[in-house]
């Protein structure tokens, strides 16, 4: 692969990866329900990241092939374990307020307990 076929590559990478996090963007900003907002931007912002992290994986692949050095995989390991840590997380933050927005009245509550109602 030559110099410009690379950037070319890792430009469409990195184009796409904003234009999905500008729809993730969009989501959480037109969207009505808080449902539907955290799952576009769950879904677009995971996207997003993923192309961001295929670009930095295909610099340092290519890096490393044309010099040698051990710490551009280094940052290909590195930027896969921050994929999978950023996907986990947001996975986490997307159940947790999804579970809160059930009824209005189980807000910042655990999924499946009920409570107290004062009579």
């Amino acid at each position: 692969m030559t110099d410009i076929l690379a950037d070319i590559i890792l430009t469409v990478l990195l184009l796409a990866a904003i234009g999905f996090g500008g729809i993730s963007l969009m989501g959480l900003l037109i969207f009505p329900d808080i449902r539907s907002r955290s799952f576009t931007g769950l879904r677009a912002g995971i996207l997003s990241i993923a192309l961001v992290t295929a670009a930095a994986i295909g610099y340092g692949l290519y890096s490393w092939v044309v010099t040698g050095g051990m710490q551009y995989l280094v940052f290909v390991l590195i930027s896969v374990i921050a994929f999978g840590i950023v996907v986990v997380l947001d996975k986490k933050a997307a159940d947790t307020v999804c579970a809160g927005a059930g009824s209005p009245g189980n807000a910042g509550q655990e999924p499946g307990k009920e409570r107290d109602k004062k009579e």
